[in-house]
């Protein structure tokens, strides 16, 4: 449950863990076990850049839509 519901939070939205943690209710630390598990079967993209939620400039995570081809 947690994996699916941070996967659509992050879904092209870059967010920090700490927005990430505050909008899913999940522990910071728990966000980032479930990006373990979001990694293997999805591209987790790790950057600095700015967070789309709190405008703070960190580490942001988010995964890109896969692409239909």
């Amino acid at each position: 449950m947690d994996a699916a519901l941070i996967t659509a939070l992050i879904l092209d939205r870059p967010l920090c863990v700490a927005c990430i943690a505050a909008k899913s209710l999940v522990r910071p630390e728990q966000v980032i076990e479930v990006f373990e598990v979001i990694s293997t079967a999805l591209v987790l993209r790790t950057e600095t850049d700015r967070c789309l939620a709190c405008g703070t400039t960190t580490t942001v995570y988010s995964i890109a839509r896969p692409r239909l081809s």
